[in-house]
């Protein structure tokens, strides 16, 4: 085992390790470099130490730095006694302030001690303005006076007030005797203000006894109810809005009944009536089927009134579309023909709510062009190809325009439907022609065959009808030759 070194000795004894001549100075080591703020210790061990420059913009946000209260020592405190400057009794009383504030300095919390507006009134005034029967000066004066100490909280003043040989008295009453006396000194003296500021203060000033003490009792009522008061008053209510649901889908129903029987006459809103040639008859037909429809589906039957049979009889027809449009001046005319803009009315709905899938928005008017079915979508092209008309797009896509090619459209599938029922037609003519001169000739040959058989058989009598045997035979020969060709 080897002994131990030299430089073993020298750090036991702690002695300077003064290398030997023979020993060649180690060259200093280089100070390492340190990883930078912001990046992993993974990362810094792939990299190595040629850390890119944005490094430095990764690094960790600092925290908010503490504000330096009084920057550095400590500071010295001193006990004080202080005099509150508001306070008019004289009361000193003592707490700590820091070492080299003024003796005279005024005491800081005074700027809290908000008072409220007093009023005082002299004898004069009162004799003027605040004279009631129901209350002395002296117990005015006694009750301003805790009003005054107790700074307006009136519960306290109504628990402390006992005013001696007084009537009870409850917190309405000081209240409303408190606010008039205000509210009438404020109105009667001089104001240098003006009259907003002296209205806002009469506001501040005003007390409604009686209805607060309503106010209290209904309270008093609603805490004192028993459960079974509550579950009855919950009870009604749910009721009141079952009632109240059905009065408005009663009035919805009887609405759009007289908007079928009565038409205009009813006087009800979106009701349009439109003169029309038709009969009697038709119209008697046409308004008991919707009148029988809607009484069937909402309300019970009822026997036929005579509106109805006055209304069938009339040559006036009742229809539910949106209400006339109003006239336009001749102003708004000339403007919307200068400028070709067309009005039109936007259908309402005759039911009470408008859903979302009933709202209509705004469209072109080239997106509603009448698309022809997919079965003759082939053949109407080729027609309107014939005339070098396009039936997909519109160049100027005008209100004329369109309703041209709706024209067109409608002309070019009648001529399509119209010639595929004369196909149809000739093409069953043409089998009924070939299928009659067929049966033509195999009736020829069953008439010769039948005139030679009648010739020889004998007729029988059957039920005082005449039927020969050989021409029932030669009946069923023939449908058999006709079966069989």
């Amino acid at each position: 085992m080897a002994g131990p070194s030299a430089a073993d000795v020298r750090s036991v004894f702690s002695l300077p390790s003064t290398p030997g001549p023979s020993q060649p100075k180690a060259p200093p080591a280089t100070e390492r470099a340190r990883k930078p703020e912001g990046m992993s210790r993974e990362l810094y061990s792939l990299i190595g130490q040629s850390a890119p420059t944005l490094v430095a913009q990764l690094a960790k946000p600092r925290l908010k730095q503490k504000p330096n209260l009084g920057g550095g020592g400590r500071a010295k405190w001193e006990w004080r006694s202080f005099q509150n400057q508001v306070r008019s009794d004289g009361l000193r009383l003592s707490h700590w302030v820091k070492a080299g504030t003024p003796h005279d300095a005024e005491y800081p919390f005074a700027q809290y001690n908000v008072q409220n507006t007093t009023y005082t009134y002299t004898q004069d005034e009162y004799t003027k303005f605040l004279v009631d029967k129901d209350w002395t000066r002296e117990e005015t004066d006694y009750l301003f006076d805790l009003v005054r100490q107790y700074d307006q909280r009136f519960y306290i003043v109504a628990d402390r007030y006992e005013y001696p040989e007084g009537p009870q008295r409850s917190m309405e009453d000081l209240k409303d005797r408190y606010f008039s006396v205000c509210r009438k000194l404020v109105r009667n003296r001089p104001w240098s203000g003006d009259e907003g500021a002296k209205a806002q203060i009469l506001s501040s000033y005003a007390f409604d006894k009686e209805r607060e003490v309503m106010r209290k009792k209904y309270l008093e009522s609603l805490e004192s109810r028993t459960p079974n008061e509550i579950a009855e008053e919950e009870a009604l209510f749910t009721e009141l809005k079952r009632l109240e649901q059905n009065e408005r889908r009663f009035k919805k129903e009887r609405d759009e009944l007289l908007r079928t029987l009565l038409g205009i006459e009813s006087g009800l809103p979106d009701v349009q009536a439109e003169e029309e040639g038709i009969t009697g008859t038709s119209q008697a037909e046409s308004i008991s089927a919707v009148s029988t429809k809607k009484t069937k589906k909402k309300v019970a039957a009822e026997p036929e009134t005579p509106t109805s049979a006055s209304a069938s009889a009339s040559y006036t027809t009742v229809s539910l579309a949106p209400p006339i449009p109003k006239k336009q001046s001749a102003k708004s005319a000339a403007y919307d023909a200068l400028h070709c803009i067309h009005r039109t009315e936007v259908p309402q709905l005759t039911t009470a709510t408008a859903t979302k899938a009933a709202h209509q928005p705004v469209y072109l008017r080239s997106y509603k062009l009448p698309a022809p079915k997919s079965a003759n979508a082939h053949k109407i092209a080729q027609v309107l190809g014939e005339l070098s008309v396009s039936s997909s797009r519109l160049v100027m896509p005008t209100k004329d325009n369109c309703q041209k090619l709706e024209a067109l459209l409608e002309a070019a599938t009648a001529l399509v439907e119209t010639k595929k029922q004369v196909d149809k037609i000739d093409q069953e003519i043409r089998l009924a022609q070939e299928r009659l001169g067929q049966g033509s000739a195999d009736g020829d040959a069953d008439a010769d065959a039948e005139e030679d058989t009648m010739d020889v058989d004998e007729p029988i009598e059957e039920d005082g009808r005449a039927q020969s045997v050989a021409s029932a035979k030669s009946g069923r020969s023939s449908r058999a030759r006709r079966q069989s060709s």
